[in-house]
Protein backbone atom coordinates (compact mmCIF):
# COMPACT_ATOMS: atom_id res chain seq x y z
CA UNK A 1 0.00 0.00 0.00
CA UNK A 2 1.35 3.43 -0.94
CA UNK A 3 1.98 5.67 2.07
CA UNK A 4 -0.01 8.88 2.52
CA UNK A 5 1.61 12.32 2.79
CA UNK A 6 1.35 12.04 6.58
CA UNK A 7 3.37 8.81 6.50
CA UNK A 8 6.44 10.31 4.84
CA UNK A 9 9.40 12.42 6.01
CA UNK A 10 8.41 16.04 6.60
CA UNK A 11 10.23 19.36 6.33
CA UNK A 12 11.37 21.18 9.48
CA UNK A 13 11.48 24.96 9.91
CA UNK A 14 13.58 26.81 12.49
CA UNK A 15 11.87 29.80 14.12
CA UNK A 16 13.26 32.56 16.33
CA UNK A 17 11.88 33.76 19.67
CA UNK A 18 9.23 35.84 17.87
CA UNK A 19 8.23 32.87 15.64
CA UNK A 20 9.84 34.35 12.54
CA UNK A 21 11.31 31.92 10.00
CA UNK A 22 15.08 31.55 10.35
CA UNK A 23 15.80 28.53 8.17
CA UNK A 24 14.43 25.35 6.61
CA UNK A 25 16.87 22.61 7.59
CA UNK A 26 18.02 19.37 5.99
CA UNK A 27 18.48 16.45 8.36
CA UNK A 28 19.53 12.79 8.28
CA UNK A 29 17.48 11.28 11.13
CA UNK A 30 14.46 12.46 13.10
CA UNK A 31 12.50 11.19 16.09
CA UNK A 32 9.13 12.86 16.74
CA UNK A 33 7.55 11.45 19.90
CA UNK A 34 3.91 12.50 20.36
CA UNK A 35 2.56 11.68 23.84
CA UNK A 36 -1.01 11.77 25.16
CA UNK A 37 -0.56 11.70 28.94
CA UNK A 38 2.70 13.62 29.17
CA UNK A 39 4.81 16.10 27.20
CA UNK A 40 6.18 14.85 23.87
CA UNK A 41 9.74 15.33 22.61
CA UNK A 42 11.88 15.42 19.48
CA UNK A 43 15.43 14.67 18.34
CA UNK A 44 16.76 15.84 14.94
CA UNK A 45 20.17 14.52 13.93
CA UNK A 46 22.59 15.14 11.06
CA UNK A 47 21.58 18.75 10.46
CA UNK A 48 23.47 20.67 7.81
CA UNK A 49 23.84 24.44 7.93
CA UNK A 50 25.06 27.21 10.20
CA UNK A 51 23.59 27.13 13.71
CA UNK A 52 22.91 30.40 15.55
CA UNK A 53 22.17 29.94 19.25
CA UNK A 54 20.61 33.43 19.42
CA UNK A 55 17.93 32.80 16.78
CA UNK A 56 17.32 29.03 16.73
CA UNK A 57 14.52 28.72 19.33
CA UNK A 58 11.68 26.60 17.90
CA UNK A 59 11.20 23.76 15.39
CA UNK A 60 7.99 23.58 13.40
CA UNK A 61 6.40 21.67 10.53
CA UNK A 62 3.14 22.32 8.69
CA UNK A 63 2.65 18.54 8.58
CA UNK A 64 2.37 18.30 12.38
CA UNK A 65 0.56 20.45 14.94
CA UNK A 66 3.28 20.26 17.60
CA UNK A 67 5.67 23.16 18.19
CA UNK A 68 9.08 22.02 19.40
CA UNK A 69 11.15 24.10 21.83
CA UNK A 70 14.90 23.56 21.43
CA UNK A 71 16.47 22.79 24.80
CA UNK A 72 19.68 20.98 23.87
CA UNK A 73 22.17 21.31 21.03
CA UNK A 74 24.97 18.80 20.42
CA UNK A 75 27.76 19.47 17.91
CA UNK A 76 30.48 16.98 17.02
CA UNK A 77 33.30 17.28 14.50
CA UNK A 78 35.98 14.75 13.71
CA UNK A 79 39.16 15.33 11.72
CA UNK A 80 37.82 13.70 8.57
CA UNK A 81 34.25 14.99 8.43
CA UNK A 82 32.35 18.26 8.22
CA UNK A 83 30.70 17.96 11.63
CA UNK A 84 27.20 17.12 12.74
CA UNK A 85 24.52 19.01 14.64
CA UNK A 86 21.77 17.45 16.75
CA UNK A 87 18.80 19.38 18.12
CA UNK A 88 16.49 18.03 20.81
CA UNK A 89 13.79 19.34 23.09
CA UNK A 90 10.17 19.16 24.20
CA UNK A 91 6.91 20.22 22.63
CA UNK A 92 5.16 23.43 23.71
CA UNK A 93 3.02 21.69 26.35
CA UNK A 94 6.17 21.78 28.51
CA UNK A 95 5.68 25.52 29.04
CA UNK A 96 2.74 24.77 31.34
CA UNK A 97 5.22 23.32 33.82
CA UNK A 98 6.74 26.75 34.31
CA UNK A 99 3.82 27.36 36.67
CA UNK A 100 2.86 25.59 39.91
CA UNK A 101 -0.51 24.92 41.54
CA UNK A 102 0.68 26.38 44.84
CA UNK A 103 -1.05 25.71 48.14
CA UNK A 104 -3.57 28.39 49.06
CA UNK A 105 -2.08 30.91 51.53
CA UNK A 106 -4.02 31.61 54.71
CA UNK A 107 -3.87 35.29 53.73
CA UNK A 108 -2.64 37.14 50.66
CA UNK A 109 -0.01 39.86 50.71
CA UNK A 110 -2.39 42.64 49.70
CA UNK A 111 -5.27 41.50 51.94
CA UNK A 112 -6.61 43.95 54.52
CA UNK A 113 -4.16 44.31 57.41
CA UNK A 114 -0.55 43.23 57.77
CA UNK A 115 0.23 39.58 56.99
CA UNK A 116 3.78 38.37 57.50
CA UNK A 117 5.44 35.43 55.77
CA UNK A 118 3.57 35.60 52.45
CA UNK A 119 4.21 37.36 49.12
CA UNK A 120 1.47 35.98 46.84
CA UNK A 121 -0.86 38.76 45.69
CA UNK A 122 -4.60 38.19 45.66
CA UNK A 123 -4.97 39.70 42.18
CA UNK A 124 -5.81 36.80 39.86
CA UNK A 125 -5.09 34.18 42.53
CA UNK A 126 -7.62 31.34 42.96
CA UNK A 127 -9.34 31.37 46.35
CA UNK A 128 -10.46 27.73 46.33
CA UNK A 129 -8.61 24.73 47.80
CA UNK A 130 -10.44 21.96 45.91
CA UNK A 131 -11.99 22.05 42.45
CA UNK A 132 -14.68 19.54 41.55
CA UNK A 133 -16.92 18.83 38.59
CA UNK A 134 -16.43 17.08 35.27
CA UNK A 135 -12.75 16.68 34.37
CA UNK A 136 -12.85 19.30 31.60
CA UNK A 137 -14.33 21.88 34.00
CA UNK A 138 -11.75 21.10 36.69
CA UNK A 139 -8.87 21.26 34.19
CA UNK A 140 -10.11 24.64 32.93
CA UNK A 141 -10.31 25.92 36.53
CA UNK A 142 -6.69 24.94 37.20
CA UNK A 143 -5.47 26.44 33.91
CA UNK A 144 -7.27 29.74 34.48
CA UNK A 145 -6.24 29.81 38.15
CA UNK A 146 -2.52 29.15 37.75
CA UNK A 147 -1.53 30.39 34.27
CA UNK A 148 -0.58 33.65 36.03
CA UNK A 149 1.24 34.22 39.33
CA UNK A 150 1.71 37.66 40.93
CA UNK A 151 3.82 38.34 44.01
CA UNK A 152 5.62 41.10 45.91
CA UNK A 153 8.95 40.50 47.67
CA UNK A 154 12.61 41.51 47.79
CA UNK A 155 14.57 40.32 44.77
CA UNK A 156 17.11 37.57 45.35
CA UNK A 157 20.40 39.30 46.18
CA UNK A 158 18.82 42.32 47.88
CA UNK A 159 19.90 41.11 51.31
CA UNK A 160 19.68 44.61 52.72
CA UNK A 161 15.95 44.56 52.01
CA UNK A 162 16.01 47.94 50.30
CA UNK A 163 12.99 47.58 48.05
CA UNK A 164 9.90 45.39 47.69
CA UNK A 165 9.33 44.52 44.04
CA UNK A 166 6.07 43.37 42.43
CA UNK A 167 6.28 40.80 39.62
CA UNK A 168 3.70 39.02 37.46
CA UNK A 169 4.42 36.00 35.27
CA UNK A 170 1.82 34.91 32.70
CA UNK A 171 1.93 32.01 30.24
CA UNK A 172 1.58 33.24 26.63
CA UNK A 173 -1.05 30.57 25.97
CA UNK A 174 -4.78 31.22 25.51
CA UNK A 175 -7.55 28.74 26.23
CA UNK A 176 -9.20 27.32 23.12
CA UNK A 177 -11.75 24.54 22.85
CA UNK A 178 -13.04 21.46 24.66
CA UNK A 179 -13.54 18.38 22.49
CA UNK A 180 -16.71 16.33 22.81
CA UNK A 181 -16.34 13.27 25.01
CA UNK A 182 -17.25 11.56 28.25
CA UNK A 183 -15.61 13.57 31.04
CA UNK A 184 -15.90 11.85 34.43
CA UNK A 185 -16.64 13.62 37.70
CA UNK A 186 -13.33 14.71 39.22
CA UNK A 187 -12.09 16.18 42.52
CA UNK A 188 -8.59 17.69 42.65
CA UNK A 189 -6.60 19.68 45.20
CA UNK A 190 -3.85 22.24 44.70
CA UNK A 191 -0.81 20.42 46.11
CA UNK A 192 2.14 22.39 44.65
CA UNK A 193 2.18 20.30 41.45
CA UNK A 194 3.44 21.67 38.13
CA UNK A 195 0.50 22.99 36.12
CA UNK A 196 1.05 20.80 33.05
CA UNK A 197 1.43 17.62 35.10
CA UNK A 198 -1.73 18.54 37.00
CA UNK A 199 -3.80 18.97 33.83
CA UNK A 200 -2.62 15.59 32.51
CA UNK A 201 -3.57 13.95 35.83
CA UNK A 202 -7.02 15.53 35.91
CA UNK A 203 -7.90 14.45 32.37
CA UNK A 204 -6.26 11.02 32.22
CA UNK A 205 -9.07 9.11 33.96
CA UNK A 206 -11.52 10.49 31.38
CA UNK A 207 -9.25 9.31 28.52
CA UNK A 208 -8.75 12.99 27.70
CA UNK A 209 -5.71 15.26 27.56
CA UNK A 210 -4.38 18.66 26.49
CA UNK A 211 -2.59 20.00 23.44
CA UNK A 212 -0.91 23.32 22.77
CA UNK A 213 -1.47 24.20 19.12
CA UNK A 214 0.67 26.78 17.35
CA UNK A 215 -0.88 29.09 14.74
CA UNK A 216 2.00 29.91 12.39
CA UNK A 217 0.18 32.71 10.58
CA UNK A 218 -0.95 34.56 13.72
CA UNK A 219 2.02 33.51 15.89
CA UNK A 220 -0.18 32.41 18.79
CA UNK A 221 -0.38 29.34 21.07
CA UNK A 222 -3.69 27.88 22.20
CA UNK A 223 -4.44 25.18 24.76
CA UNK A 224 -7.22 22.76 23.83
CA UNK A 225 -8.74 19.96 25.90
CA UNK A 226 -8.84 16.93 23.60
CA UNK A 227 -10.59 13.58 23.79
CA UNK A 228 -9.74 10.48 21.80
CA UNK A 229 -12.22 9.22 19.22
CA UNK A 230 -13.87 5.92 20.09
CA UNK A 231 -12.96 3.67 17.15
CA UNK A 232 -13.77 0.40 18.90
CA UNK A 233 -15.95 -2.23 17.26
CA UNK A 234 -18.85 -1.77 19.67
CA UNK A 235 -18.44 1.84 20.80
CA UNK A 236 -17.82 3.86 17.63
CA UNK A 237 -20.38 6.44 16.61
CA UNK A 238 -22.11 6.61 13.25
CA UNK A 239 -19.71 7.89 10.60
CA UNK A 240 -16.58 6.80 12.50
CA UNK A 241 -14.64 3.94 10.94
CA UNK A 242 -13.78 1.28 13.55
CA UNK A 243 -10.20 0.07 13.93
CA UNK A 244 -9.56 -3.58 14.80
CA UNK A 245 -6.03 -4.89 15.22
CA UNK A 246 -6.02 -8.66 15.15
CA UNK A 247 -4.00 -11.73 14.23
CA UNK A 248 -7.09 -12.90 12.36
CA UNK A 249 -7.33 -9.98 9.90
CA UNK A 250 -3.58 -9.70 9.28
CA UNK A 251 -3.06 -6.32 10.96
CA UNK A 252 -0.96 -8.03 13.65
CA UNK A 253 1.82 -10.24 12.29
CA UNK A 254 3.44 -11.20 15.61
CA UNK A 255 2.73 -10.62 19.28
CA UNK A 256 4.28 -11.08 22.71
CA UNK A 257 2.55 -10.63 26.06
CA UNK A 258 3.82 -9.82 29.55
CA UNK A 259 1.53 -9.16 32.54
CA UNK A 260 2.51 -8.01 36.03
CA UNK A 261 0.74 -7.16 39.27
CA UNK A 262 3.94 -6.83 41.31
CA UNK A 263 3.35 -3.18 42.20
CA UNK A 264 -0.46 -3.18 42.15
CA UNK A 265 -2.16 -1.40 45.07
CA UNK A 266 -5.89 -1.00 45.72
CA UNK A 267 -6.09 0.69 49.15
CA UNK A 268 -4.51 4.02 50.18
CA UNK A 269 -3.88 4.93 53.82
CA UNK A 270 -3.22 8.66 54.23
CA UNK A 271 -2.16 10.32 57.46
CA UNK A 272 -1.59 13.81 58.83
CA UNK A 273 0.30 14.49 62.07
CA UNK A 274 0.53 17.64 64.17
CA UNK A 275 1.12 18.57 67.79
CA UNK A 276 -2.61 18.45 68.43
CA UNK A 277 -3.84 15.40 66.55
CA UNK A 278 -3.14 12.54 64.16
CA UNK A 279 -5.59 11.92 61.32
CA UNK A 280 -5.80 8.68 59.34
CA UNK A 281 -8.10 8.19 56.35
CA UNK A 282 -8.30 5.00 54.25
CA UNK A 283 -9.66 4.88 50.68
CA UNK A 284 -10.27 1.61 48.82
CA UNK A 285 -11.40 0.63 45.34
CA UNK A 286 -14.74 -1.17 45.15
CA UNK A 287 -13.12 -4.48 44.12
CA UNK A 288 -10.05 -4.11 46.37
CA UNK A 289 -8.49 -7.16 48.02
CA UNK A 290 -6.45 -5.21 50.57
CA UNK A 291 -3.13 -4.24 48.95
CA UNK A 292 -2.19 -1.13 50.98
CA UNK A 293 0.03 1.84 50.24
CA UNK A 294 0.70 4.70 52.68
CA UNK A 295 1.32 8.37 51.93
CA UNK A 296 1.12 11.76 53.62
CA UNK A 297 -2.25 13.50 53.52
CA UNK A 298 -1.94 16.50 51.21
CA UNK A 299 -5.35 17.94 52.04
CA UNK A 300 -5.39 19.79 55.34
CA UNK A 301 -8.47 19.39 57.53
CA UNK A 302 -8.05 23.02 58.60
CA UNK A 303 -8.96 24.11 55.07
CA UNK A 304 -12.42 22.66 55.65
CA UNK A 305 -12.94 22.82 59.43
CA UNK A 306 -11.77 26.06 61.06
CA UNK A 307 -13.00 29.10 62.95
CA UNK A 308 -15.02 30.32 59.96
CA UNK A 309 -16.49 26.88 59.14
CA UNK A 310 -16.95 24.84 62.37
CA UNK A 311 -16.94 21.06 62.42
CA UNK A 312 -19.99 19.51 60.78
CA UNK A 313 -20.93 16.44 58.77
CA UNK A 314 -20.93 18.57 55.62
CA UNK A 315 -17.41 19.94 56.15
CA UNK A 316 -16.13 16.49 57.14
CA UNK A 317 -17.55 15.06 53.92
CA UNK A 318 -15.84 17.78 51.86
CA UNK A 319 -12.51 16.98 53.51
CA UNK A 320 -12.87 13.22 52.97
CA UNK A 321 -13.78 13.69 49.32
CA UNK A 322 -10.79 15.98 48.89
CA UNK A 323 -8.48 13.30 50.33
CA UNK A 324 -10.17 10.73 48.07
CA UNK A 325 -9.20 12.83 45.06
CA UNK A 326 -5.52 12.40 45.92
CA UNK A 327 -6.03 8.68 46.62
CA UNK A 328 -7.71 8.17 43.25
CA UNK A 329 -4.72 9.66 41.44
CA UNK A 330 -2.28 7.38 43.29
CA UNK A 331 -4.31 4.21 42.68
CA UNK A 332 -4.56 5.02 38.97
CA UNK A 333 -0.75 4.78 38.85
CA UNK A 334 -0.69 1.44 40.72
CA UNK A 335 -2.83 -0.74 38.44
CA UNK A 336 -1.88 -4.07 36.87
CA UNK A 337 0.56 -3.76 33.98
CA UNK A 338 -0.25 -5.37 30.62
CA UNK A 339 2.54 -5.24 28.05
CA UNK A 340 1.71 -6.18 24.45
CA UNK A 341 4.07 -5.83 21.51
CA UNK A 342 2.82 -6.05 17.93
CA UNK A 343 4.02 -5.92 14.34
CA UNK A 344 1.43 -5.04 11.75
CA UNK A 345 3.48 -3.99 8.72
CA UNK A 346 0.73 -4.89 6.28
CA UNK A 347 -1.95 -2.79 7.91
CA UNK A 348 -4.15 -0.73 5.60
CA UNK A 349 -5.03 1.75 8.36
CA UNK A 350 -3.72 5.27 7.65
CA UNK A 351 -1.93 7.26 10.33
CA UNK A 352 -3.70 10.45 11.50
CA UNK A 353 -6.61 9.64 9.19
CA UNK A 354 -7.96 6.23 10.30
CA UNK A 355 -6.40 6.46 13.76
CA UNK A 356 -4.42 8.98 15.80
CA UNK A 357 -3.00 9.77 19.22
CA UNK A 358 -5.63 9.36 21.96
CA UNK A 359 -8.03 7.20 19.94
CA UNK A 360 -9.53 4.07 21.49
CA UNK A 361 -9.24 0.98 19.29
CA UNK A 362 -10.08 -2.73 19.52
CA UNK A 363 -7.61 -5.59 19.94
CA UNK A 364 -8.35 -9.26 19.20
CA UNK A 365 -5.69 -11.94 19.77
CA UNK A 366 -7.57 -15.20 20.33
CA UNK A 367 -4.38 -17.26 20.60
CA UNK A 368 -3.65 -15.72 24.03
CA UNK A 369 -7.18 -14.79 25.03
CA UNK A 370 -6.88 -11.04 24.43
CA UNK A 371 -10.05 -9.19 23.47
CA UNK A 372 -9.93 -5.61 24.64
CA UNK A 373 -10.39 -1.94 23.84
CA UNK A 374 -7.31 0.22 24.45
CA UNK A 375 -6.21 3.83 24.00
CA UNK A 376 -3.26 4.98 21.91
CA UNK A 377 -1.14 7.00 24.36
CA UNK A 378 2.00 7.63 22.26
CA UNK A 379 3.04 7.80 18.60
CA UNK A 380 6.79 7.54 17.98
CA UNK A 381 7.68 8.68 14.46
CA UNK A 382 11.15 7.99 13.11
CA UNK A 383 12.77 9.15 9.87
CA UNK A 384 16.03 7.35 9.16
CA UNK A 385 17.89 7.70 5.87
CA UNK A 386 14.74 8.85 4.10
CA UNK A 387 12.50 6.09 5.44
CA UNK A 388 9.55 6.91 7.74
CA UNK A 389 8.34 4.49 10.41
CA UNK A 390 5.92 4.58 13.31
CA UNK A 391 5.77 2.96 16.73
CA UNK A 392 2.53 3.13 18.71
CA UNK A 393 2.03 2.60 22.45
CA UNK A 394 -1.26 1.38 23.81
CA UNK A 395 -1.01 1.72 27.57
CA UNK A 396 2.33 0.06 28.12
CA UNK A 397 1.95 -1.77 24.79
CA UNK A 398 4.08 -1.11 21.71
CA UNK A 399 2.66 -1.38 18.19
CA UNK A 400 4.72 -0.92 15.06
CA UNK A 401 3.73 0.14 11.57
CA UNK A 402 6.34 0.82 8.90
CA UNK A 403 6.07 2.44 5.51
CA UNK A 404 8.81 3.08 2.97
CA UNK A 405 8.86 6.29 0.99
Amino acid sequence: MERTELEKPFAIKILDADFNLVSIISYKDLQWDREFNTVGKFVIDGILGQYDRNTWVYVYSEKRKELGIISQVNYKKNTNDTGGLTLSGLFAECELNKMVCYTKPTKFDDATGTHYGTSILSTGSPTWVTSEGTADVVARAFFDGFKQISFRNYLVGDFDGNSLVTKTFTLPIEFGTVANGDYHISIHNRNNEYLGDKLYDILKESKASIEVVFDYENKTKTLNIIHGIDRTQDGHEFGVNPVLLSTKNGTIQSVSLVTSNTDTKDVVMQYSESDEQTLVLVNALEDSVGRFIVEDMSSSQSDFINDETPASATQDKKHKLSVMGDASKLLAEKKDILNLEFDFDKSSYRYMEDFDLGDIISLEIPEIGISADAQIIACHEVVKNGVWSLGIEIGTTTLRKRGNV
